[in-house]
């Protein structure tokens, strides 16, 4: 397919970005929306960062405002899911936005640190690494500072994300979450007890 045929239906690069951006979301197989609310956001924000995983440059796209309906489906889909359980639409919203927030920036950050690896030598991790070393004497402090930060940046990107996303579910169930939220094989009728 030519260019001019690209162009036929998409006005100018960004709408042809978020076509592409929209038909890979659309394609992309998401976890289902029930459950409670916290396996449900971890199993959102989990795929969400294989999703950017599998297609390099799109996480770019999207946060500098290339945003594709299907993206936004998506999230109404998760907010909803999380107001049936009791969030308030105010707090669905910072919990979908705080998931997704994290998956892309933790994603945006591997590929940057992958690609400058591939584009220069001693760049990308190797460069963050050796920007982070501990220096010679000092501050005890400082030194195990640097040095979890160098084991943070050899750490499989996945399983440093995870960790950072137990951290936000906590502050979620902390901070958003309903106190008792419904059961959602409760029917509507039931009252909840406050105590």
């Amino acid at each position: 397919m030519g260019q001019a045929t690209l162009y036929r239906h998409a006005s100018n690069r960004d709408a042809l970005v978020r076509l592409g951006l929209d038909l890979a979301v659309r394609r992309f197989e998401w976890p289902q929306t029930d459950g409670p609310w916290k396996p449900m956001l971890e199993r959102i924000s989990l795929a969400s960062w294989h999703a950017w995983s599998m297609y390099p440059g799109a996480v770019s796209e999207t946060t500098r405002g290339v945003v594709p309906a299907a993206m936004v489906e998506l999230s109404d889909r998760v907010g909803v899911a999380l107001i049936r359980q009791g969030f308030t639409a105010r707090h669905a919203v910072q919990a979908v936005d705080l998931v997704f927030d994290l998956a892309a920036d933790s994603s945006r950050g591997a590929e940057e640190m992958d690609s400058l690896a591939q584009q220069r030598a001693g760049a990308g991790r190797q460069g963050y690494e050796t920007g982070w070393a501990p220096p010679p004497g000092g501050d005890p402090r400082v030194l195990e500072l640097r040095s979890e930060m160098v084991r943070a940046i050899r750490e499989d990107p996945e399983a440093w994300f995870r960790g950072k996303l137990r951290i936000v579910l906590a502050g979620i169930q902390q901070e958003l979450a309903p106190p008792d939220p419904p059961s959602t094989t409760t029917s509507p009728s039931r009252k909840r007890s406050t105590p």
